[in-house]
């Protein structure tokens, strides 16, 4: 069994129905996604054994139960509360003191280095529970797995999407949702490391924390660069490597004034993938949007582009296998050796093959 951890807006409730299944004693969390996206964010883990897992029954969510009203109205009054029990606070110290673990010396004295970073993942639009599990599983397998890659940590952000092709409008509103509440996330990750390496003076950890989204996964990031600026959080660079891949996003979202041209004060560099024969995000701008998608053509100006950002066409892979995959090419990350391979070097810090 492996453990991984959970980031959610999806519903969650005391009631119990056939469209729900039990995350802790006392909760349920609706399973199909039909539903609007909440601003409430529940955090939690994942366990599941790679090899067996295929059904949404094969995988233990645990969410996190909610801390006492008495505490939640304290803190909502600006009173002198400690976070210590709150979710993302149990979460956050995990990963930070798995970190600290993984940080060695030699019995010479020196420092070494045992890689445990963290990918934080967010995925598309028809992406039930059940679908957002079985693509956890498989970035458990192509990222965590193999011993070249630093990734020893998944954190999946799983907002309600449906698996109904028919519902990309309610998706895509939910996806806008989603991102605000993204951002309420990114501020309690930032009070955190104030909290801990400011007024605690406890040691850096030596991990990096990379963030992937994926088609519709985008349009979240989108607007939780947008809420973060509209809260009034200063921006600083909380992640290593930011990858976006088939983003079904405009191909001008980059550029100024559009909220990402601000994502590359988030982390260190951006690598934007795209394959000019991708089905899903062909038909997304037949039938959907107005504008060509980030993620079929790249960036329309790249002369426009802030510093550190890269562009990757894929087009030319030729291992993208499978019936559906050789066809529609939109789930490359996962299903390309060559592109996984691509994305584990650049996480490394390295240079991305498909940059020209």
């Amino acid at each position: 069994m492996v453990k991984h951890y959970i980031i959610t807006n999806r519903e969650v409730t005391t009631r119990r129905s056939r469209n729900y299944i039990s995350v802790n004693e006392k909760e349920y969390m609706r399973k199909d996604g039909d539903e609007e996206a909440r601003h409430n964010l529940r955090y939690g883990t994942i366990s599941f054994d790679p090899k067996k897992a295929k059904k949404l029954k094969d995988f233990d969510i645990q969410i996190i139960p909610e801390v006492d009203e008495n505490l939640l109205a304290n803190y909502a009054d600006d009173k002198d509360v400690s976070k210590a029990k709150f979710p993302s606070t149990t979460i956050f110290t995990e990963l930070y003191e798995s970190g600290i673990k993984a940080s060695k010396k030699s019995p010479e004295g020196d420092h070494i280095r045992i890689s445990e970073d963290i990918l934080v993942f967010v995925h598309g639009f028809k992406s039930d529970l059940e679908t957002a599990m079985q693509t956890l599983c498989e970035l458990h397998k192509r990222y965590v797995e193999p011993e070249d890659s630093t990734i020893k940590h998944l954190v999946l952000f799983t907002w309600p999407a449906k698996k109904k092709l028919l519902k990309y409008r309610s998706d895509a509103y939910d996806a806008m949702q989603s991102g605000f509440a993204l951002a309420r996330s990114m501020a309690s990750l930032r009070e955190f490391f104030k909290k801990k390496f400011v007024e605690e003076r406890k040691p850096l950890c030596d991990q990096k924390i990379h963030l992937m989204c994926h088609s519709m996964g985008n349009r979240v990031l989108e607007n939780m660069v947008k809420g973060v600026q509209d809260i009034g959080l200063d921006i600083n660079s909380i992640f290593g490597e930011i990858l976006l891949v088939g983003a079904d996003i405009d191909y001008y979202a980059l550029e100024r004034p559009n909220p990402l041209y601000r994502l590359i004060d988030f982390g260190e560099r951006v690598h934007v993938y795209y394959h000019n024969k991708d089905q899903a995000l062909g038909i997304s701008e037949l039938t959907k949007n107005a504008f060509n998608r980030l993620g079929r053509w790249g960036a329309k100006n790249s002369v426009n582009l802030a510093d550190d950002i890269y562009q990757c066409d894929v087009t030319e892979i030729d291992d993208d296998k499978g019936l559906l995959h050789d066809t529609v090419h939109h789930w490359y990350y996962t299903n390309s050796p060559s592109v996984v391979e691509d994305i584990i070097e650049v996480m490394k810090g390295g240079n991305s093959i498909f940059n020209r």
